[in-house]
């Protein structure tokens, strides 16, 4: 076998013939062993080769987290299709906008949503009515390894979200890197406690536990009352908690102690000093830290809980440190002009692998990666002496805020004009709870205007909502009249003080 074809359908026959006894998922109230749920992947496979769809093309899978995402994810690799992955959160304008830029037409879905995708024009599969009779995945054959496997969707630096397309042999590469990157190794009765959206983060966790026989307990959505008892009582050894996703779970477990914990994978956005402390005090020096894009997938750096423990101790230097570079990463910090940087310097970090996508589609259609096959991430980062990656900024004002990437420019199209002539920006406050707050400032006095804005903001997705609304008498610009985001935080955070927490408030000081 070569990269040039991938055999998905072997590969899951191959892990049922080892493991097929084992519980593959478990959603808090009913489980699905991974021989049945190997032969619910491969019949709904077969039913989308039988509707015609063909290697590559791109096919929306829209379910909230349970065992139905789950085998549906594994059927769209086993018939080759291109998944477009879309958030359960989008609103009906987000949504057309991901279906007509990747010029998807057939959707993979509930029930409950079919209706709102046959609306705009899409054809459906609806999970609940695909047969239950199993299939063999051994059936499906190898798909073309440069063919599409996986749309996802980030924002440019204009605002407008890009769909980033990774293909199947990269998606194969990043399956098998993932795995490589587990320590201590998963296998047969150990479980990782997933809660965050399947489509992002916790399903490439779930692959890589599944190809060592070992279950994932998934959840929809972070639910303290059903996570906090698994925890206590031991019924997983790993967790997958992003930065929002431990402080939430560490705010119900002050003054307890979790032992038993292998690992906790955590990542999405900066690890802070305050927050790392508390969870070690909970679990122990369990937490392992990654850094991954859209672009690339994770792992692309890794700080393993030894070695993160060590550097919190005494954290050194500018940035938060994310570790070395996993397995076929490559990484650079370029200057400006593009020049690459030694130690220690600060720049733009540039990442290459062959994992990583192919390139991207906007507006002007499909945009492969530049000639060098380096992708220029737009955070700024160093690498220091001993080869740890540290991230230092971002240099578009990209808002990372409870597991989501946001982009101002988005939020701030939305407001114009909300405050008449007057500017309206976006700015993020840091947050222990979600990396970031965001918060939504007017050039104005007009008190009024924070009802508007909200008014305004109907459209967009619930967490690309501003957390606050402020005026301003003034907005800093530089000379060339270009309003400096850094300039209006400070100013925010000269007159206001964050609460902090699942509701967050900013009130005067």
């Amino acid at each position: 076998m070569t990269l040039d074809e991938v055999p998905w359908g072997s590969d899951l026959a191959a892990t049922v013939a080892e493991f097929g006894d084992a519980e593959a998922v478990h959603d808090g109230t009913r489980a699905i062993g991974l021989a049945a749920l190997a032969g619910r992947s491969a019949r709904l496979a077969l039913e989308l080769r039988a509707a015609g769809v063909s290697p590559g093309q791109c096919v929306g899978l829209s379910l909230p987290n349970g065992i139905p995402a789950v085998w549906a994810t594994n059927a769209l690799r086993l018939a080759g299709a291109a998944e477009v992955g879309l958030n359960a959160g989008l609103t009906e304008a987000e949504r057309r906008y991901c279906l007509d830029l990747t010029g998807t037409r057939l959707v993979v879905t509930s029930a409950a949503q079919a209706g709102a995708f046959r609306a705009l024009g899409c054809a459906t599969i609806v999970v609940e009515e695909v047969p239950e009779q199993p299939a063999d995945p051994a059936a499906l054959g190898p798909v073309p390894g440069a063919a599409w496997a996986k749309i996802g969707f980030t924002s440019g630096t204009t605002g407008r979200p890009k769909a980033i397309v990774t293909t199947h042999a990269a998606r194969w590469l990043a399956n098998v890197l993932q795995r490589a990157h587990l320590a201590p190794m998963p296998g047969p009765g150990s479980r990782v406690l997933l809660m965050t959206p399947f489509i992002h983060g916790a399903g490439l966790i779930t692959h890589a536990f599944h190809d060592r026989g070992a279950g994932v307990v998934l959840l929809n959505g972070v639910d303290p009352d059903r996570a906090l008892p698994l925890l206590r009582e031991g019924a997983v050894d790993h967790l997958f908690a992003p930065p929002t996703v431990m402080a939430k779970l560490l705010g119900a477990l002050e003054g307890e102690r979790i032992p038993g914990l292998a690992c906790i994978f955590c990542g999405t956005a900066p690890l802070l000093p305050a927050l790392y402390a508390k969870a070690r005090a909970v679990f122990g020096p369990v937490v392992r830290v990654t850094y991954g894009k859209s672009e690339i997938v994770n792992p692309i750096t890794v700080l393993p809980p030894r070695a993160l423990d060590e550097y919190y101790a005494a954290p050194e230097g500018k940035g938060v440190c994310v570790g070395w570079a996993g397995s076929g990463v490559e990484i650079q910090i370029r200057d400006e002009t593009g020049t690459v940087l030694g130690a220690d310097a600060v720049g733009e970090v540039h990442l290459r692998g062959r994992h990583m996508s192919c390139g991207h589609i906007d507006a002007s259609g499909f945009q492969p990666l530049p000639a060098d096959g380096f992708h220029a991430t737009g955070d700024l980062g160093r690498i220091d002496a001993r080869g740890r990656l540290h991230l230092v900024g971002r240099l578009a004002d990209v808002v990372k805020s409870g597991g989501y990437k946001i982009h101002p420019d988005e939020i701030e199209r939305e407001l114009a004009g909300t405050a008449g002539t007057a500017a309206v920006a976006i700015v993020a406050l840091p947050s222990d709870y979600w990396g970031e707050v965001i918060v939504a400032v007017a050039e104005t006095d007009d008190p009024t205007w924070p009802d508007r804005a909200r008014a305004a903001l109907a459209g967009l997705a619930r967490y690309k909502h501003p957390r606050a609304f402020v005026t301003l008498p003034d907005l800093p610009r530089n000379p060339q009249g270009k309003i400096m985001r850094r300039l209006i935080r400070e100013a925010i955070l000269a007159r206001h003080r964050l609460i902090d927490g699942p509701r967050p408030v900013l009130e005067p000081i």
